[in-house]
């Protein structure tokens, strides 16, 4: 929660009555300036936490967006290695089928190189036989055809022969020339069997390659998942820690407001004292508490509680107390200017006793009057100030010159109004 600076200002006005040292004559006790020191630290402290708090309320913002980028970056992270794992899974299915057709290629190949085998083996059996027929008939040329015409017993039986022997070795080469053809086919297959493997093998690579890739790049967006993770961990602590902080701060800022309500309710109890006080001593001086002349002759009307317009000749209101600004902003006096207000005499509005002129941010030069029945009121924004602290004031005496000192606009005259530490509509108050 952020500490508005309206609630720090109001608190600051509150406390001023209280930390000045009154003077009202003999007999009557002398407020100790402790109380206005006590006030100084607390409002230091205050404003120290509100800019803590402030800074805090920033880090938070941007701890919270930081984790909000690394979430995200997680995100994106996560679905990039899930598609890569689809990718790899479609790699797998693909490598599996090829490793399936490696296979079948394979089985082809040892049935035809089995083929092969078989086929030279039965060429070299022809072959052989072949040779051998053709050794006996080379070891029988010398056998003349007359020999084989006598030998065969009829000329049928010669000319059988003679074709016999032609259609052995017709048959023989004709045989040796088909299993030749034979091996050449399976050969051939043999090679376009062994290529459609090396492509196999070859998009295997390339599979394994696009897969060992992958696993690669998963690797890298895993490990930076990993340090997105720690890096949120680090930042949730650092919330916590700061949350943590800010609670702190929250916790010590209700301390100081419960040492100003103390301090506020020592003041109400200060003001009742000294009303007494200041009675008799008006009784004494021959005066009434509800003022007497002015010295410098102001004018304005007293009204039934017996305060005076604190700014003669001057009626406009630039900002009436209350809220302002569509209800963002509490007004905590009342503004009092117009043209020429610049340097104009400001006027006690009731006799009473000076609290210690101070210079604050927002109120700029300012005098605290207490009355000595409850009442306190402050002039602010001033650009002289003419009462010393301690200084009993009559109504209608010239305290300060109208200024623009501290957090305005233009020269006027903020005038608020307390009863019993509690801050008043000073409307209900004064009359010009």
């Amino acid at each position: 929660m952020r500490l508005k600076k309206t609630v720090s200002l109001a608190l600051a006005a509150l406390v001023a009555s209280a930390g000045i040292a009154y003077d009202c004559g003999p007999g009557v006790m002398r407020v100790s300036a402790s109380l206005d020191s006590q006030k100084n630290d607390l409002e230091d402290q205050r404003e120290q936490i509100d800019k803590e708090l402030e800074e805090l309320d920033k880090q938070l913002e941007e701890t919270q967006n930081n984790i909000e980028e690394q979430e995200a970056y997680q995100q994106t992270l996560s679905q990039q290695i899930s598609l890569n794992l689809d990718k790899k899974n479609v790699l797998e299915q693909q490598l599996s089928d090829l490793n399936a057709q490696m296979e079948e290629s394979q089985a082809q190949l040892t049935q035809i190189q089995e083929d092969i085998t078989a086929t030279e083996g039965e060429i070299q059996d022809t072959s052989d036989k072949y040779k051998e027929r053709m050794r006996a008939m080379y070891m029988t040329s010398d056998m003349s055809t007359l020999e084989l015409l006598f030998q065969a017993d009829s000329f049928s039986d010669f000319l059988t022969n003679l074709e016999m022997m032609k259609a052995i070795s017709q048959h023989d080469t004709a045989l040796l020339e088909t299993l030749r053809g034979q091996v050449d086919t399976l050969e051939a297959e043999q090679q376009e069997a062994e290529q459609v493997q090396e492509d196999i093998s070859a998009k295997q690579s390339q599979i394994s390659a696009q897969k060992q890739e992958l696993d690669a790049t998963n690797s890298q967006l895993q490990a930076a998942y990993a340090e997105s993770e720690t890096a949120t961990q680090n930042l949730e602590k650092e919330r916590e820690n700061f949350e943590a902080n800010k609670e702190q701060r929250l916790k010590e800022a209700e301390e100081i407001d419960s040492e100003i309500n103390d301090l506020l309710a020592q003041i109400a109890e200060e003001n009742r004292r000294r009303e007494e006080e200041l009675k008799k001593q008006q009784e004494q001086n021959g005066s009434s508490s509800s003022g007497g002349s002015s010295s410098s002759g102001g004018t304005g009307i007293v009204t039934e509680a017996g305060f005076l317009w604190p700014l003669p000749g001057f009626s406009n209101i630039n900002s009436a107390y209350g809220w302002r600004f569509n209800n963002t902003d509490f007004h905590t006096g009342l503004d009092i200017g117009g043209s020429g207000v610049y340097g104009a005499d400001i006027v006690a509005a009731k006799s009473g006793v000076v609290s210690s002129p101070m210079t604050h941010w927002s109120y700029g030069n300012n005098v605290v009057i207490n009355h000595g029945d409850g009442y306190v009121t402050l002039y602010a924004h001033c650009s002289q100030l003419l009462v010393s602290p301690g200084e009993t004031v009559s109504q209608g005496q010239v305290i300060a010159k109208v200024g623009a000192t501290g957090n305005v606009t233009g020269p006027h005259l903020h005038f608020e109004v307390y009863y019993n530490g509690v801050r008043q509509n000073p409307a209900n108050f004064i009359q010009y």
